[in-house]
């Protein structure tokens, strides 16, 4: 038998152990080390950078792929998705490859108005005919109201045989609400409940005191998924058969184990008296949790499910009590799941007299428009660029990124801040936003999205035209922060996607943009990103009339929402089923729609401010 490779992985000082013949990124994925990679190990995005510091390895370019430049490659700079384990050897991951936890947006200062969550206590009482002593007679929840809770057997006969006060926890889970757990009542635990987001990127929740309503801990962690792809797409296609879907499924119950363990250690609680889990997330990560084939997602006649998937949080490994529950916020579509859903709860948008429209900007563009009357959504494929990944000098909003820009309209140099006041190591969406905005109104960028080559700080790359953002000795990474033509390309086939998807919801309805008056925003797009900034790009039209309303996660507060209050689900639920999607993928609208926004800001009436 080939004795295996030891690949060890610096700084973090971690090993893997390997069979030779084995994919670098295989090495890393077993070590659970996070690593920046957006191509799903296709040697497309050039992210996954480590140096080979000891021992010797061999180079693979897949075909399309790419390999570092002849300079990098005397360093020791590889690819890790092109590397293939040849021995033991040591890399050397550099910072900008690095995956650390970014910033999360967790729901603070949220709170229910009314509690009512959908597990419940109440003391049993035995009644007895003619005052005999109690053998089999009525029993009655004192406080309780409504259909006759289900009991099963054990837990009737442990009624029966007990002497002793007992206190009842009853589920309310659809029609029949069901006693799942009795307790003596001197006994008896306080209820948790955890509400979760799972993001395609990150996974984010909170732990809270059932009872009261009450925010005791928050939490967040990597999807564990990453490193198998960090779009949806390359993820469903890796989860092409039983054993692979399995793979993608432990490593989301890891990262949602991960985050309940951190908060019940904040807490002090015991995971083990936790009654509840509510989750919300896109279509694709609730069939990968769920263990659901999620292939036909890929067809575009695709017809989901809008009902809420539910179960017992043992069926498929998540940290809670014995008889706990799970239940997941309803889908739409393929494209457009509980997240959405959890956002539109969170704004009230479907409780509203007023026109709204709800914007979601990660991964995957999610766009609603409506009011109490009617809701209408679509998603487009805005990619995550708005999220620091795809750009060449792009990250995640965590320390060392960029997150605004100002650029001087005379010297053309960029003025920066960055997270955590380090140097430099890239960019992350608000900054990128920022850049795009200020090379516009500096002249370095022109109306159709083209580097002008005479500006200063305009040079010609490996890939074209460049624009210096920092400079090498400025940085944190030993080489210049740049925004490259083709990321230039890549942000206005984004703004295009997501200016023209609103375009062709205000189309259907013959909206204008006067008509709207509340934008809400979700995620960290709201919260840092400039929305000034946003109209000049034109990446959203300009509202004359609207109120913009910052909402943080939207996600983890609708979960949050229907945790505490079990009449919030039937709210998801008739929100999923009124809710009208259009694919923009067949849509005629939305190629001329999506042609306008391909120039700076767009078409004129939907900026009409700017026009004037």
């Amino acid at each position: 038998m080939q004795p295996l490779a030891k690949i060890h992985f610096m700084p973090i000082d971690r090993m893997a152990l390997v069979p030779p013949g084995s994919s670098l990124l295989d090495a890393l994925r077993q070590a659970e080390i996070p690593i920046e990679i957006i191509c799903g190990g296709k040697g497309l995005c050039r992210k996954c950078r480590v140096i080979l510091t000891k021992g010797s390895c061999q180079m693979i370019i897949q075909p399309g792929g790419s390999r570092p430049t002849p300079e990098e490659e005397e360093q020791g700079v590889r690819f890790a998705c092109q590397v293939v384990v040849t021995g033991d050897s040591e890399f050397q991951i550099p910072p900008e490859s690095r995956r650390e936890a970014p910033q999360i947006l967790l729901p603070s200062l949220l709170r229910v108005a009314e509690v009512c969550p959908s597990v419940a206590r109440y003391p049993v009482e035995r009644i007895s005919p003619d005052g005999l002593p109690f053998a089999g007679g009525s029993i009655r929840l004192v406080g309780y109201s409504g259909i006759r809770p289900q009991m099963d057997d054990r837990i009737y006969h442990a009624i029966l045989h007990t002497d002793s006060p007992l206190v009842a926890t009853v589920y309310f889970d659809g029609l029949y609400p069901k006693i799942i757990t009795l307790a003596a009542e001197g006994e008896i635990h306080p209820l948790y409940g955890v509400a979760i987001d799972l993001g395609t990127t990150t996974v984010a929740g909170c732990l809270t005191d059932l009872e009261s309503g009450e925010i005791l801990a928050t939490g967040s962690a990597l999807n564990r998924q990453i490193p198998y792809g960090e779009e949806l797409v390359t993820r469903i296609g890796f989860a092409r058969s039983p054993e692979l879907r399995n793979v993608l499924q432990r490593a989301a119950i890891g990262s949602i184990n991960a985050v309940i363990r951190e908060m019940v250690s904040s807490a002090r609680v015991a995971s083990s008296d936790i009654s509840d889990v509510t989750i919300a997330g896109n279509t694709v990560m609730i069939h990968l949790l769920c263990n659901m084939d999620p292939r036909y997602l890929e067809l575009v006649d695709a017809a989901v499910s809008r009902e809420p998937a539910t179960g017992l949080v043992a069926d498929i490994g998540l940290e809670g009590g014995e008889n706990t529950r799970y239940y997941c916020l309803p889908n739409v579509s393929r494209y457009l799941g509980g997240d959405v859903i959890g956002g539109i709860l969170a704004a009230g948008m479907h409780k509203s007299g007023e026109l709204s429209l709800l914007i979601d900007l990660g991964t995957n563009g999610e766009i609603v428009c409506g009011y109490h009357d009617w809701l209408s959504s679509a998603s487009c494929a805005s990619g995550p660029a708005f999220e620091g990944s795809g750009i060449q000098s792009g990250m995640r909003a965590m320390r060392g990124a960029i997150d605004h820009v100002r650029i001087d309209p005379a010297t053309k140099d960029a003025m920066c801040t960055v997270i955590g006041n380090a140097l430099p190591r890239g960019i992350c969406g608000s900054g990128i936003i920022d850049t795009a905005a200020e090379m516009v109104s500096a002249g370095v960028l022109d109306f159709s999205g083209k580097l002008v080559d005479r500006a200063r700080n305009v040079r010609s790359g490996t890939e074209g035209l460049e624009f210096v953002l920092v400079p090498t000795q400025k940085t944190g990474i030993q080489r210049d922060i740049v925004i490259t033509q083709r990321d230039i390309d890549y942000l206005m086939d984004s703004k295009a996607a997501v200016c023209g998807a609103i375009a062709v919801l205000l189309k259907k309805y013959r909206l204008t943009v006067s008509d709207i008056r509340h934008v809400y925003l979700a995620g960290a797009f709201g919260a840092f990103a400039s929305i000034e900034n946003a109209i000049r790009f034109g990446i959203i039209p300009g509202f004359p009339n609207a109120e913009f309303h910052p909402i943080g996660n939207g996600s983890v507060a609708g979960a949050y929402l229907v945790l505490e209050n079990r009449r919030a689900r039937d709210e998801a639920r008739e929100i999923a089923q009124k809710m009208v999607y259009i694919d923009l993928l067949v849509d005629i609208d939305f190629i001329e729609e999506y042609s306008a926004a391909l120039y700076i800001p767009g078409r004129p009436e939907l900026f009409p401010d700017l026009e004037r």
